[in-house]
């Protein structure tokens, strides 16, 4: 990390004028959803279940195949697993609710003129499929999507989108629930918040909140006569 980068996290995130949002999970509360289907994928190949949302967020990581290797579908298994993972997932994540402050802090974000985008690994279809029950696109002034879903490369995404955004890295917050989120900021130069309430439980050495409420008090003082009340 170069030694600007480490004056402006010393800094805190006063400064950020984007915010890069991911989907699932953070926004989206699929975590139990996605144990279930899982779960199902396991016991077609006669495999251990995880036993509850903990024992989940314990083991989900990425790369993605590492996640497959460490509950037992190794590369052998890997392709077919996936496939049935995928097509499982889109009969059941209508089911999944936003996590329950997502929209007030949109909205507070919204009013201080900070920018936000979303960025999924997901493929565009099914992305837009998940979205529409929430009605968020005018939350957001760009929908980033991956178009492999076996490599889930968010990264690609946002650094096109970085590229013609017309802002610094370091005025960008990426806000994630998993290594690879904060993966992808530390390789762009962005800043990074940890979500601890979605896919993955990760102890790396970050800031991190267990609401997206709490994004607020991270980013600063509101002005007078702000939507915080909404928040309450």
């Amino acid at each position: 990390m170069s030694a600007a980068r480490d004056i402006v996290t010393d800094m805190g995130l006063g400064h950020i004028r984007a915010i890069c949002w991911d989907w699932n999970g953070t926004l989206l509360d699929d975590a139990e959803i996605c144990r279930q289907v899982m779960n199902a994928v396991l016991e077609e190949h006669a495999l251990e279940p995880l036993a509850d949302e903990h024992a989940y967020r314990s083991v989900f990581r990425f790369p993605i195949r590492d996640f497959y290797r460490s509950v037992g579908l190794g590369d052998d298994r890997f392709l077919s697993a996936a496939t049935t993972y995928l097509d499982l997932l889109a009969q059941r994540v209508g089911e999944a609710p936003l996590h329950s402050d997502v929209r007030a802090t949109l909205a507070v974000l919204r009013e201080r003129g900070i920018r936000q985008v979303l960025a999924s690994a997901t493929l565009p279809d099914a992305l837009a499929r998940q979205m529409a029950p929430h009605d968020l696109g005018e939350a957001f002034e760009a929908v980033l999507s991956i178009d492999d879903p076996f490599r889930a490369s968010k990264h690609d995404v946002i650094s096109r989108w970085l590229a013609t955004s017309g802002m610094a890295a370091h005025d960008v917050l990426v806000v994630g629930d998993t290594n690879h989120d904060r993966e992808i900021a530390d390789d762009l130069g962005a800043e990074f918040v940890h979500f601890d309430g979605g896919h993955q439980k990760w102890a790396g050495d970050t800031r991190r909140v267990s609401t997206l409420g709490e994004l607020i008090d991270l980013l600063g003082p509101l002005p007078v006569g702000s939507a915080s009340a909404e928040l309450a």
